[in-house]
């Protein structure tokens, strides 16, 4: 796989039951899939709690979401679900939406399997969050768009909205381009599409104009991060997730994923204090993601005491995570670890 940098851009499970008798019939071949997204900067959040619960409330299981913003539950039986994403330690608002999954008998007794796809546009909550008269956050960045320009653009985004038609979406963002090559918003939204679809080396041409003609842009920095990140080019991903950062010192998700970025080119003092800088600004609805990168980093600094501690303050915030046993084996054993080391 070919390198490239950025330098010149300047900078938990339980089992699953069926929900009713009738539920039971249609086995346990379906799904319910999505993404989940800021709902102002539309970006796919990753590592994003998103919890399956059964029509009266009660939690199924819990997931967090991957690197493409995309969440994703199994063998469930037919019936009426609830999904809530969890936006644990952001400024975003918790958000519940319904799914339901319908299993049809054909002969021999088999039935047919039911897939219900599940996005999450997740808005600012006004009580962690300043916002401006038109509702949104952060710097707004204007421009005289050409009328054809934003005409395909306009195209574009209703494309995009369809599950069925992302090419066309494509092909009237980059005709957009093309009348207009610096439209921010049609460079930021191509960019955004191409991440969410695993396309990474696609959305870097676009996202380095981006950020050049609107160097406060904390989405297209983020989705910079996201893509070296992903690419394992993990000196550029700090770089970028830095500059998030600095743009939007109030997410925590960008001083996570840049202290994982230092942790991963051995930084570990600056990992530490950028994954503290998370653990601060979340303080008041905190992240579990921050301490459990905390104790990765604790360990690989051989501070065992701490790294027991940051994941004993991670099941304090997820008493119900998946792996809550193993984690258990984990603290004890780093509480070992910590008695042998010398003074």
């Amino acid at each position: 796989m070919k390198a490239f940098n950025f330098r010149f851009f300047g900078l938990a499970c339980i089992a699953l039951f069926a929900v009713s008798a009738n539920a039971q019939l249609g086995g346990k071949s379906n799904s319910i899939q999505g993404f989940v997204f800021d709902g102002v900067t539309r970006i796919p959040l990753s590592d994003i709690y998103v919890e399956l619960q059964n029509d009266t409330y009660s939690t199924l299981k819990r997931v967090k979401t991957d690197g493409s913003g995309r969440y994703y539950f199994g063998g469930l039986s037919a019936g009426n679900f609830k999904v809530k994403a969890l936006p644990f330690g952001t400024n975003l608002s918790e958000l519940t939406l319904d799914a339901e999954l319908v299993n049809w008998k054909l002969g021999n007794n088999s039935y047919t399997s039911d897939t219900a796809y599940v996005d999450f546009y997740l808005k600012p909550d006004p009580r962690k969050v300043r916002m401006d008269s038109s509702g949104t956050v952060g710097a707004v960045f204007v421009q005289e768009i050409p009328s054809q320009a934003k005409a395909f653009y306009t195209k574009a985004l209703s494309h995009f909205e369809k599950k069925d038609e992302s090419e066309l979406g494509f092909e009237n963002a980059n005709k957009s381009l093309a009348a207009f090559p610096d439209y921010y918003d049609a460079l930021n939204r191509i960019s955004f599409e191409y991440v969410r679809r695993d396309k990474f080396y696609e959305a870097i041409p676009h996202l380095v104009r981006a950020v050049k003609i609107n160097q406060r842009s904390f989405t297209c920095y983020y989705m910079l991060g996201t893509v070296a990140f992903k690419l394992k080019q993990f000196r550029e991903a700090g770089e970028a997730f830095k500059a998030a950062s600095v743009l939007s010192p109030e997410s925590t998700l960008a001083h996570i994923k840049y202290g994982m970025s230092l942790r991963l080119t051995q930084d570990y003092p600056g990992a530490e204090k950028a994954l503290l800088k998370a653990v601060s600004v979340s303080k008041s609805d905190p992240n579990p993601e921050a301490y459990w990168q905390l104790g990765l980093l604790y360990d690989k600094m051989e501070r065992y005491a701490d790294a027991a501690s940051s994941l004993e303050k991670y099941l304090k915030i997820l008493p119900d995570a998946e792996n809550k046993q193993q984690i258990r084996t984990l603290i004890t054993t780093f509480r070992a670890k910590a008695d042998k080391k010398p003074v």
